[in-house]
């Protein structure tokens, strides 16, 4: 059974001040009595900012989130999330993106080891299940930003490069699969297929969220599982 839950309405790091106060940190800097600080390397602000914009995404929205909460979260000022990522709804494609990048290396993980397609199938697909039925917020964010891309030209051109480049990852991955079951392995033919799992997982996600007494990590599973089996087999 998915769990309930609520779906919400729908700077330079080489100075940077820290949201605790208005100290700018330079490499050697002494910020107490003789004990130089380094000042934060630019790779962990990006880090801290991810983290803490999906903290507050999940809890109040992409809508409703402000820029200035998600830096004060992370210890840094707004200013480092403009440097690091330009605007709100490109540091949530970043977030979509790299969701989707360790996705993708997480199912083909699951299924490296394996050598027989009714296996990869349903150890792919259940794995692809549980992420739907156990993060709903995650899920109910997706489809909040794409509601936004509506509305919002910003939004929707952001959006859109990011489901091309996830049609275009998902075809890829089908493709590495689909060559050792003897299907064709050349990506463009796996972009239909793509686009119809995308589909799946993002409409069972919105069936979980909706009626969580009805749908089952199982209904999931086959349903992501019929769709592998078709894309895969030879």
């Amino acid at each position: 059974m998915c769990p309930s839950i609520s779906i919400p309405e729908v700077f330079n790091t080489d100075g940077i001040v820290t949201a605790g106060g208005h100290m700018t940190l330079t490499d050697t800097e002494s910020t107490t009595a003789g004990r130089p600080r380094r000042r934060p390397r630019r790779e962990d602000v990006r880090a801290g900012l991810l983290a803490a914009a999906l903290e507050v995404f999940e809890e109040i929205g992409y809508v409703a989130a402000r820029l200035d909460t998600i830096a004060q979260r992370a210890g840094y000022t707004k200013g480092a999330v403009y440097s690091n990522f330009g605007s709100k709804q490109e540091l949530f494609a970043t977030l979509l993106s790299e969701r989707l990048a360790d996705t993708a290396a997480d199912v083909l993980n699951q299924v490296d080891h394996l050598t027989l397609l009714d296996e990869t199938v349903q150890h792919a697909a259940r794995y692809l299940a549980r992420g739907v039925v156990r993060e709903q917020r995650w899920h109910a964010l997706v489809v909040e930003f794409a509601l936004q891309a509506g509305r919002d030209p910003d939004v929707g051109e952001v959006f859109r490069e990011h489901r091309r480049a996830r049609r275009a990852l998902l075809a890829t991955t089908l493709a590495e699969r689909a060559g050792a079951f003897g299907a064709p392995s050349d990506p463009a033919h796996y972009i239909v297929f793509a686009t119809i799992l995308l589909a799946t997982v993002n409409g069972m996600a919105v069936e979980c969220a909706a009626d969580p007494e009805a749908i089952t990590e199982e209904q999931v599973t086959e349903s992501i599982a019929a769709v592998l089996q078709a894309a895969l087999a030879p």
